[in-house]
């Protein structure tokens, strides 16, 4: 495992320098030194201590696998207890999956659909989900239901206002994102789950973007399925990700692949992926899990809402630029998205790659072009004036 060089924090301690930051940059990641890397939100670079864990690990697999194999078992467990305190739940109630889709996947195609209900979404959903719920309705006779969620949004009554406008009779599901991937809007899970439960209709919570980026409190919260993609902010090994399953949901869905699942088990962890498998990347998740916990979670927050509070005010002096992630904190985390009067931005973005090595992504929401922008502790102020200043020579 790689000698950390930088000095270990923890929340009870003074909050690190600049210093500190760049040394974790410099000495705790394999990122190019020459690369902004602000397309976190896509997939994130794992710490050297989480890359050589898992490279350890193979190694030790493969010098005799009979051997390693029931010992990984209980490391494993080992992560998925660690990962449970993190989201604020019990072990027994989290499978470990491979990725957001796979998670959603165990309930869409887990529990038992009636002909002619609806699954209640917006229509800021990501790809896959709505390639998901699609599948299904067309599949057993339902309908999508989308209702129109605002790209600026100011409070949360304006969220829960969407949804409680699309919940009717025929609701059978309600299904939204916490951090959504687009705007960065940060959904109140709370509220909505309690809107969802007292309707009687399913609560399906897409967390892709939302652990490590903000605070989770899933037993308090009790959606039925929490899903969430551990690569992303958790910096987790690629093919890590989760899924909550509440107590009164887990007998109602059956398990998404057959083998040893088929059998009784009152734990969530029937619906991980079965059979033979690499186990060594959720060894990895416990070393990403410590990783960010010995440098301070409340530290790490209080650094990447620093970021985010610097590059919209350095954002905010290019004209024509308009935010649509919304400013206050607890509507926002670690992305900010924007768009830029009669800018191209997909040619921007194109050029800062090939020209500046600034790793950005463009897209289109609601026909309306946007740069997403995503900062984590191995950025830094000086990566945002470089790709701010390079917008500016664009315009």
């Amino acid at each position: 495992m790689s000698e950390v060089t930088t000095p270990v924090q923890s929340d009870t301690l003074p909050p690190p320098d600049d210093a500190f930051w760049k040394g974790i940059r410099r000495d705790q990641f394999y990122l190019e030194p020459d690369i902004a890397f602000l397309q976190g939100g896509s997939v994130g670079p794992s710490p050297k201590p989480v890359v050589d864990r898992v490279t350890e690990a193979i190694r030790a697999f493969d010098s005799d696998p009979l051997k390693h194999q029931p010992k990984y078992w209980s490391i494993v467990e080992e992560s998925r207890e660690k990962l449970a305190r993190f989201v604020g739940t019990r072990s027994e109630r989290i499978a470990l999956v491979q990725n957001t889709t796979m998670a959603l996947s165990v309930f869409a195609q887990g529990v038992t659909w009636k002909v002619g209900g609806e699954i209640l979404m917006t229509d800021q959903e990501y790809g896959a989900v709505n390639a998901c719920f699609d599948y299904v309705a067309e599949r057993h006779g339902l309908t999508v239901r989308r209702v129109h969620l605002p790209m600026e949004i100011t409070d949360k009554q304006q969220i829960i206002d969407v949804f409680t406008s699309g919940l009717n009779e025929k609701t059978a599901a309600m299904v939204f994102g916490h951090v959504y991937w687009s705007t960065g809007l940060v959904t109140p899970v709370k509220e909505l789950t309690e809107i969802g439960r007292d309707r009687g209709v399913w609560v399906v919570v897409d967390g892709a973007h939302a652990v490590s980026m903000v605070p989770l409190h899933l037993d308090a919260w009790n959606p039925h399925f929490y899903a969430s993609s551990l690569h992303k902010w958790t910096l987790s090994p690629k093919g890590t990700g989760m899924l909550f399953v509440s107590d009164d949901a887990h007998d109602r869905v059956e398990p998404l692949i057959l083998g040893s699942s088929a059998h009784p088990n009152p734990n969530a962890s029937r619906f991980d992926m079965m059979g033979t498998r690499d186990q060594t990347p959720f060894i990895g998740l416990g070393t990403a899990l410590d990783f960010q916990q010995e440098i301070g979670w409340d530290h790490i927050r209080t650094y990447c809402r620093g970021l985010v509070d610097y590059m919209r005010e350095r954002l905010g002096r290019i004209r024509g630029v308009r935010f649509l992630t919304p400013r206050d904190p607890e509507m926002s985390g670690f992305i900010t998205t924007f768009t830029i009067e009669g800018a191209d931005l997909q040619k921007i973005r194109q050029e800062l790659w090939d020209d500046e090595k600034i790793e950005t992504v463009a897209f289109h929401i609601n026909d309306v072009p946007v740069f997403r922008i995503s900062t984590h502790f191995y950025n830094s102020r000086e990566e945002i004036e470089r790709m701010v200043r390079a917008i500016e020579r664009r315009l």
